[in-house]
């Protein structure tokens, strides 16, 4: 696709999402706004009924719409596409006007420097001032943005985007249609240090990182390499990682993984496939997080987490156990009210006693 994207006409896009249109396929759209905001010459859409009312007043020159949306008592001078996944479709319609937004050059920028036996396919931009190692290959259709630096021996897929001060490492091996936001560092050191007579020796890091294809990583997020030879952290097919997020070294996370921002996977963890960590969680080390489970956000893991649960708390336990506990401490300063009520009332009887006691009446 050209990287600078026409206007493109209502007609293009209904075939671009396999939409029914109804309307003017000959208008000709420009942009993509939310139903509120949209104006003449853009397109947006409504996934629910409870946008329904916004269709007669937005000012969007086409809409698209799920095919269980009743229109008919929502009148609208702008065209409908109708789609089975609303949301689905206006993703892949962002991604059609996403390229108007980069207006990257084809080729190698003259401020670029470009080590030995490099292999770069077609359609490649390698943009000002990028450092690329030796024996390095870079796949069809790939960006790479300015002040990236690419280690010696990595390679990397078609169809990437690598945003601005990007670091790659040495030996590192990055899929297709992989994207890396800034300052994200893919290879640095794993955290190894061996302690002998009260001194921190380093542990040379020498393995790799894989990343496969259609996985997102994002801004200021670190992956480390694996330790040995032979060793690689992995990011699965289709996972994300949101912003500022550890990945120690030999951490494998599976495919479809969700990895939401300042989360940190200590070293050797294991994630299945569909995992999602959410902001703030942690791992210790040397565990297991079992396919289709959910950690909660700030949970802190101690200890392998079986597959299809929800886990929450700190440490980390089953969600239900851990609302549980929440809702007991809760109620804590009541208890302790209550039990200084006691208290009192006991010391109060046995003053009581004790003047008894002393009185003979």
């Amino acid at each position: 696709m050209d990287p600078v994207a026409p206007v493109k006409m209502l007609s293009e896009i209904a075939e671009l999402i396999d939409a029914t249109l109804i309307g003017d396929g000959s208008t000709k759209i420009h942009g993509v706004s939310g139903i509120r905001e949209a104006k003449a010459g853009e397109i947006t859409f409504v996934a629910n009924s409870k946008y329904i009312a916004e269709i007669a007043k937005t000012q969007a020159s086409a809409i698209i719409v799920g095919a269980d949306i009743d229109l008919s008592h929502s009148p609208t001078v702008a065209a409908i596409l109708r789609v089975p996944a609303p949301y689905l479709a206006f993703v892949r319609v962002l991604e059609i006007f996403a390229f108007r937004k980069r207006r990257t050059q084809i080729g190698i920028d003259s401020t670029a420097i470009v080590g030995s036996n490099v292999r770069i396919g077609e359609n490649v931009s390698i943009q000002p001032y990028v450092v690329i190692g030796d024996n390095v290959e870079i796949g069809d259709d790939t960006t790479i943005g300015p002040f990236v630096y690419v280690g010696d021996d990595s390679r990397i897929g078609s169809g990437c985007l690598v945003y601005p001060n990007v670091t790659i490492r040495e030996e590192v091996s990055i899929g297709n249609r992989v994207i890396i936001h800034s300052g994200a560092v893919v290879g640095s050191d794993g955290f190894g240090f061996a302690k002998v007579s009260d001194w921190h020796h380093k542990i040379p890091q020498i393995g790799t990182v894989i990343i496969e294809d259609d996985v997102e990583i994002g801004a200021c997020t670190t992956i480390d390499r694996a330790t040995m030879t032979n060793g690689a952290t992995v990011i699965g097919k289709g996972t994300k990682i949101d912003n500022l997020v550890q990945v120690a070294h030999n951490v494998v996370i599976g495919e479809n993984c969700l990895i939401v921002a300042q989360v940190g996977l200590a070293g050797s963890t294991i994630l299945g496939r569909n995992v999602t960590v959410a902001g703030q969680a942690g791992t210790a080390g040397h565990l297991s997080i079992g396919e289709n489970s959910t950690v909660a956000a700030k949970a802190g893991v101690t200890k392998d987490i079986p597959p299809n649960s929800f886990h929450s708390g700190f440490p980390a336990e089953d969600h239900k156990q851990d609302l549980k506990h929440q809702a007991y401490l809760r109620r804590v300063p009541q208890l302790v009210r209550e039990i200084e009520a006691l208290r009192a009332r006991i010391e109060a009887l046995e003053g009581t006693v004790e003047a008894d006691d002393l009185d003979p009446e």
